[in-house]
C-alpha cells in the first residue's frame, strides 16, 4: 500500500494537464495488456487433424 500512497501524493502535486496525460497513459496500458490475440487454426479434414504433430515428428 505504500506504493499507492506515493503515487497518490505525486498525482496531487501535478497540474491538471499533466494529470490528464498520466490518466491517458494508464488507460493505454490497461487496454494493451488485456488484448489477447487468437491463433487461427484450420480443420482441413486430414489424417493428421487431432494428432500431436510435434510428437509424431520425433518418433
Amino acid at each position: 500500500m505504500e506504493t499507492k500512497e506515493k503515487i497518490k501524493n505525486q498525482l496531487d502535486t501535478l497540474s491538471e494537464a499533466d494529470a490528464k496525460k498520466v490518466y491517458l497513459y494508464i488507460e493505454k496500458i490497461k487496454t494493451k495488456s488485456t488484448v489477447k490475440k487468437t491463433i487461427p487454426s484450420f480443420d482441413l479434414k486430414g489424417k493428421l487433424d487431432g494428432k500431436n504433430i510435434r510428437s509424431l515428428a520425433y518418433d
